[in-house]
């Protein structure tokens, strides 16, 4: 968990966190494109939700899965407290995100921790790592323009999709 906060320096041209990257930074984006009368309510989610990871942050520091160290359970506690925080606050911008769009649904909010969480949530973990791997595979041929060209070069007794990103509505809109 403390590499999602983990910011490398680079050569003084600061990398920001996962978190920064994959969660707070699209926050801003989509803050920065919307009204002020919705963006001031979704500010303070986000405001939440990164207070929440801060949390979780501070209690997360200096542990690394590698090292043999004797956890304190207080810590644990206020780790999984600030998780829970950041849940909701994410699911309040989520729902404040549909609510501002006109898109109710759109943003599927993240159910409680449970045994049930994965069937409430209702995406499938192993579609996922599959759309990830092919991205990933996109990218490094060079995007799509790229990866095209790149597949009309090489030869083979097949013609395929050099990209296979798969349609993304149909991963988006999965049943399970």
């Amino acid at each position: 968990i403390n590499q999602l906060f983990e910011n490398y320096n680079n050569k003084g041209q600061g990398n920001p966190s996962r978190i920064e990257r994959d969660f707070v930074n699209p926050m801003r984006i989509l803050l920065l494109s919307l009204p002020p009368d919705f963006s001031d309510d979704m500010r303070d989610a986000q405001f939440k939700f990164e207070r929440a990871m801060r949390t979780v942050s501070k209690a997360v520091s200096g542990y690394r899965k590698d090292l043999p160290i004797e956890i304190d359970s207080s810590l644990i506690v206020k780790a999984e407290n600030g998780w829970e925080d950041g849940r909701v606050a994410l699911n309040e911008f989520f729902t404040l995100l549909n609510e501002a769009t006109g898109l109710s649904g759109e943003m599927r909010l993240i159910p409680a921790p449970g045994p049930t969480q994965k069937e409430e949530y209702g995406r499938s973990s192993r579609r996922y790592f599959d759309l990830v791997k092919k991205t990933k595979l996109c990218q490094n041929r060079g995007g799509p323009a790229l990866s095209q060209a790149w597949g009309q070069l090489m030869v083979s007794g097949y013609l395929q999709d050099s990209c296979g990103i798969p349609d993304l509505d149909d991963y988006f809109y999965q049943k399970a």
